[in-house]
């Protein structure tokens, strides 16, 4: 029977250990319940979200093998139990729909319905680490086109800057953020926004 043990920063855990597993939960559970109910604005769902995470984790303890740190695995878990809970919420919005003979307007379509809102935000929080790190000048620029719809010409004029130097931030920042954000989020947002 195999045994897993994983190191976090100065603690180890051994998971067939049973108080290692409850200090495990005790260290984790609250980051994990906010991560839940930040996407979902559900205290239940979050609640059982958790509790199927680390059930999980139990029942799968002598064979569970992870490569990084536990701690990028469960918040990968808890994404991943968001991501479940919109599939089945949008598969609900479409018995719904079926029912009610809606399917058949085009903005009702299947795979519309089945778009991941989970993602989407996921994808929303990972722009904003990225834009985050940005130099403050390219950020401004970045922040003033995307979030305030302005024009090149709007920002020159607000920063004091020429249009070239503009179109130059904004250059920098989409190629950073494309470089940074995985291809299937780059789909995601494309159906989001279709």
């Amino acid at each position: 029977m195999k045994t897993s043990i994983i190191k976090e920063k100065a603690r180890t855990y051994n998971l067939s250990d049973y108080s290692d597993f409850k200090s495990l939960y005790r260290d984790f559970w609250k980051k994990l319940y906010a991560i839940c109910y930040s996407k979902t604005s559900n205290k239940e769902a979050s609640e059982d979200m958790v509790q199927d995470i680390f059930i999980s984790l139990w029942n799968r303890r002598n064979k569970l093998v992870i490569t990084s740190s536990i701690e990028h695995y469960l918040i990968k878990s808890a994404k991943l139990k968001v991501i479940d809970y919109y599939r089945i919420q949008s598969s609900a919005k479409e018995n719904n729909l079926l029912e009610c003979n809606l399917c058949e307007h085009p903005e009702f379509d299947k795979e519309f319905l089945q778009q991941n809102e989970a993602l989407y935000q996921f994808l929303e929080q990972d722009v904003e680490l990225i834009v985050s790190d940005l130099p403050c000048q390219c950020q401004k620029v970045y922040r003033l086109s995307r979030e305030e719809q302005m024009s090149t010409t709007e920002i020159a004029d607000n920063l004091n800057i020429s249009p070239k130097t503009v179109k130059n931030h904004l250059t920098k920042a989409l190629g950073l953020i494309r470089k940074n954000i995985p291809s299937f989020y780059a789909i995601t947002l494309l159906h989001h926004l279709l």
